[in-house]
C-alpha cells in the first residue's frame, strides 16, 4: 500500500531529526533541548506545503529541527503569526535552508510553522520536523 510505504519513508527520517535536534556538539557544550514529544511529519510534493501550530512561551530557547532526506538543505519552515494578514517572522531559507535554528522568545507567541520542500532540489517527499526548548543548566 502506497500509505504505509509513505509513512515507513518518513518515519526513516525520525532519527535524523533527533540527531539534528541534539547533536554530540551540543552535549559537549551541556545543551541539551527537550523535544515537545510531537513528531511533525507530512508528505508533500510540489508546491503543497504543511501547516502546524505551535505556542512558544516567553523567555525559553527553542530549536527547531527538521529534514526531508539525507540532504538536510531541501527542507524549508517558517513561521507565522496568527495576526491577519499573517508575518513572517522567520524562514530558514534566508540561512540556506539550515536543518536547525535556536531562537530565544522573549514573549508568549502563538504561531504557525510551515514546511515545504525547496523545489529547486527536490519536487516531493516528507518533511519531518521536531520542536524542542533547551534545558535550564
Amino acid at each position: 500500500s502506497v500509505g504505509i510505504t509513505g509513512q515507513t519513508k518518513c518515519d526513516s527520517l525520525d532519527p535524523i531529526v533527533s540527531r539534528i535536534l541534539n547533536s554530540s556538539a551540543d552535549k559537549e557544550k551541556n545543551q541539551i533541548y527537550i523535544s515537545d514529544g510531537q513528531v511533525y511529519k507530512a508528505f508533500i510534493s510540489d508546491e503543497d506545503e504543511a501547516e502546524f501550530e505551535a505556542t512558544l512561551y516567553g523567555g525559553s530557547t527553542y530549536r527547531i529541527a527538521g529534514s526531508a532526506g539525507t540532504d538536510d538543505n531541501y527542507f524549508v519552515f517558517e513561521i507565522y503569526d496568527k495576526e491577519t494578514p499573517r508575518n513572517l517572522l522567520f524562514s530558514n531559507a534566508d540561512y540556506e535552508n539550515s536543518s536547525y535554528w535556536d531562537f530565544k522568545v522573549e514573549n508568549t507567541i502563538d504561531c504557525y510553522i510551515i514546511t515545504k520542500l525547496d523545489l529547486t532540489k527536490k519536487i516531493s517527499g516528507c518533511t519531518v520536523m521536531m520542536i524542542g526548548f533547551e534545558k535550564d543548566n
